[in-house]
């Protein structure tokens, strides 16, 4: 896969699926969640496109080392610790922000690359991939965001039901509870986005079978597809 410049002149790559003897129509872009990396959301690329086989799929590394999992694990951002142990999210609004301008960059490049437009481009992340997914989303009108076991930071302005978002989330989910989807939801909403949220039944922080249907579905009726 291609790189471009993110920050401080890092560059940063991650694996791809390319369309099987197809010109890319749409573009998915994966994000991975705190501490894992590329190689991890990739995985559902050959899921996804048995349904949409014009699609280009990108699964970048977050530009960052983690410094909590040395052995190859990347962030969007960093994560500040309290005396006792618990994340301090006092910084986390700009942290988020200043990962998702650099993002936003990225899909840029990639969209100018392909030609594809912002209404052909999806978003899916996990966890911080999904915070960082929904950042971005929300001040641009992409084909759908699609956030599994995430949760929104900022209040950004006001959105319109172009803004179509579907929320995932493991009712058992020890890090980040399932209380941040309902959160979530409910600023969406008021906001103005067009929102919809699915809980995977006795499922901790991770991707089900049944998550990753409902996640097709999702993208399917978005734009049509």
């Amino acid at each position: 896969m291609k790189v471009l410049v993110m920050k401080n002149d890092i560059l940063i790559s991650g694996p791809s699926l390319k369309p099987s003897n197809k010109e890319a129509e749409i573009l998915i872009i994966f994000l991975h969640g705190w501490g894992s990396n590329g190689d991890d959301l990739i995985q559902l690329a050959p899921l996804f496109a048995k349904h949409f086989p014009s699609a280009y799929f990108l699964s970048p590394n977050g530009p960052e080392e983690c410094p909590q999992n040395p052995f190859g694990g990347k962030q969007w951002f960093g994560l500040d610790f309290d005396s006792d142990g618990q994340i301090d999210r006092s910084n986390m609004p700009q942290k988020v922000s200043l990962a998702a301008e650099n993002v936003d960059k990225f899909i840029k490049h990639w969209q100018n690359q392909l030609s594809i437009s912002n209404d052909k481009t999806i978003l899916i992340g996990f966890s911080q991939g999904s915070m960082v997914s929904l950042e971005i989303g929300t001040n641009n009108s992409f084909g759908g965001l699609l956030c599994y076991s995430g949760s929104y930071i900022k209040n950004n302005s006001p959105l319109t039901s172009k803004h179509k978002i579907m929320l995932i989330h493991g009712e058992l989910d020890e890090v980040i509870p399932i209380q941040s989807m309902e959160n979530a939801k409910s600023a969406l909403e008021n906001l103005g986005a067009t929102v919809s949220s699915h809980i995977s039944k006795n499922l901790g922080h991770s991707i089900d079978q049944e998550g990753i249907n409902k996640g097709i579905e999702f993208i399917k009726k978005c734009n049509k597809l």
